[in-house]
């Protein structure tokens, strides 16, 4: 067994390295169709927000209006194929959840809707459309021969994960947080066996990135020394706290906005195109609202100045990736939760500079704030501080971005928010279910019983009592409440054949299995297990053994499902 095990890894490990550059390919592929259409459509090789900015104001709102009215139109056609070919859309859920099948035409048509929101200046990620179309690379990988040998679905959700991770690596140049991420949100545990091909996976996908255009950091030239001050650190905390708080109330507003776009009428087309319209609007007053902020990062990073003060500038793009996540467009969140958690922190940086004249706190705040927003809003926070790292090459930020990213995850985690992903959210209810379950007493699953009968009563009497009740057991319990024992049909229906004048007390079994209202399920399901019954009697406690009802075995498996 061990040996098949170690072949199943080598099969695995094998095709990582070919998924991975197929995935570093169609990531730069579509990297380099986003831009070329932005030099078709606007002529210019600028980055969006410079564009919009030189755009007429009423340009502004037209080109996303539009942009989202033909992502709309192509949503609907992916729904439709979508609801005769039914399965996983997505990769997390695909990987997670389901065999790691992604159906192509659906994937390429969403890819296609992101891609026309990208060009049309949408207030989401290109990473989103990128890395599901490198997942779908690990999907479509040529394993049939592969599959028998290493495990079927298990081998083809390992794949599409690959996929996935060498995607993310092309796109941010980081390739190990690219491997945790699909690792520590995907399957939900940094195990080695799984992190070992997306390791495989990521280099290959990062080094397509080093022969295309070179693999520098996303945001190189920083300079950042180390900074141990007391100040530093506790501004880290802080930040962390803010960047908690803020990412739980930007996903709970992202929530509320899907179900206002939801009463739309028109379908995906309207409520993408008034999506569009809308960050339109605030690109009149604060053109870095479009696009997923790249660009405006690096103008954070290096404090050069704004359209409008960073609070202006970090409220509007809070608004405007709202407005795009609840209409419905399809794209990431990475770059624009790296956007808001950079001007969190230039923004702290200012108000301590005001406090704290000749405290020098940017760019350093701002990254750590990249990092704090990213792990309040994913709930990833190992991903966070070494995506952020990764983007940099600065050592000096591990520490500070450690302390941000433990505060803003605890910090959103007590302000009850869950994930951007769905995976992670569905992980942490089931865990939550499995500790009620694994916690839980039987005090509340006790239901009355009727089935009980003095042991001093005739066999004529008991037999009466079986007919009534149509059980297999009665309770044997004393004019006190207490339970002594427990007497089966079959017992009685023999001694009436045979004549017998026995005492229902001699009949019964005086060691039938009870249990107290302090025991837990796994008790119960021992006792189910073990003695063949349908119901167990509970008891007061184990002295006065007063019967207080019985606990079915229907009630008990429907509360213990999700232990198993």
């Amino acid at each position: 067994m061990r040996f098949r095990f170690l072949e199943d890894q080598e099969v695995t490990l094998f095709a990582a390295i070919p998924v991975g550059i197929a995935a570093g390919v169609v990531t730069t592929l579509f990297k380099e169709a986003l831009e070329s259409t932005g030099a078709v459509v606007f002529g210019s090789h600028a980055d969006v927000v410079a564009i919009f900015a030189g755009l007429a104001l009423a340009w502004r709102v037209i080109i996303p209006a539009l942009g989202g009215a033909l992502a709309g139109a192509l949503l609907v056609l992916s729904n439709r194929l979508a609801r005769s070919n039914p399965g996983a859309a997505d990769y997390m859920e695909a990987v997670a959840n389901g065999s790691g099948h992604l159906p192509v035409r659906i994937t390429l048509l969403r890819s296609l809707s992101s891609f026309c929101s990208i060009v049309s200046g949408s207030s989401v990620g290109k990473e989103g459309a990128m890395i599901q179309l490198a997942a779908l690379c690990g999907s479509l990988f040529p394993s049939t021969r592969i599959e028998s040998a290493a495990g079927g679905s298990n081998m083809r959700r390992m794949l599409t994960a690959c996929g996935a991770a060498a995607g993310l690596a092309t796109v941010y140049h980081t390739p190990l947080s690219a491997a945790v991420f699909v690792a520590e949100v995907v399957f939900g545990a940094l195990a080695v066996q799984r992190l070992m091909p997306l390791f495989l996976a990521s280099v290959a996908g990062a080094m397509v990135s080093q022969w295309h255009g070179g693999l520098q950091p996303l945001y190189p030239g920083l300079n950042i020394s180390l900074d141990l001050r007391p100040e530093m650190l506790l501004a880290a905390v802080a930040l962390g706290v803010v960047a908690g708080i803020t990412g739980a109330l930007f996903l709970r507003a992202s929530g509320i906005a899907r179900a206002r776009f939801s009463h739309v009428p028109g379908g995906p087309v309207a409520r993408l195109a008034l999506g569009g319209a809308l960050v339109g609007l605030l690109a009149m007053a604060v053109p870095e609202v479009v696009g997923n902020g790249y660009s405006t990062i690096q103008t954070i990073l290096q404090e050069q100045p704004l359209s409008v003060p960073v609070a202006g500038v970090l409220l509007a793009k809070l608004a405007a990736t709202v407005i795009s996540m609840g209409s419905g467009a399809v794209g990431g969140v990475f770059t624009p939760s790296l956007f808001v958690g950079a001007a969190l922190g230039q923004l702290l940086a200012i108000l301590l500079g005001m406090q704290m004249p000749g405290f020098a706190a940017t760019p350093v705040l701002s990254l750590v704030g990249m990092s704090a927003f990213l792990a309040a809003t994913s709930q990833a926070p190992l991903m966070s501080v070494l995506m952020v790292f990764e983007m940099t090459l600065s050592p000096a930020l591990l520490l500070p971005s450690m302390i941000g990213a433990v505060a803003a995850y605890y910090t959103a985690s007590r302000c009850q928010t869950l994930s951007l992903y769905s995976v992670i959210a569905e992980r942490v209810q089931a865990s939550a279910a499995v500790e009620h379950a694994r916690t839980m007493t039987l005090s509340g699953l006790c239901d009355p019983t009727d089935t009980t009968i003095d042991p001093g009563a005739t066999l004529a009497a008991a037999a009466d009592k079986f007919a009534e009740t149509g059980t297999r057991y009665l309770y044997l319990v004393e004019p006190d409440g207490r339970l002594v024992g427990a007497l089966s049909i079959h017992a009685v229906q023999r001694a009436q054949r045979e004549g017998s004048d026995a005492t229902l007390l001699s009949l019964g079994e005086r060691d039938f299995p009870a249990l107290t209202p302090d025991s837990r399920l796994r008790d119960a399901l021992e006792v189910f297990a073990g003695h063949g019954i349908n119901r167990v009697p509970l008891i007061r406690d184990t002295g006065s053994r007063e019967l207080l009802g019985t606990v079915s075995k229907q009630r008990v498996l429907q509360e213990a499902s999700c232990l198993f």
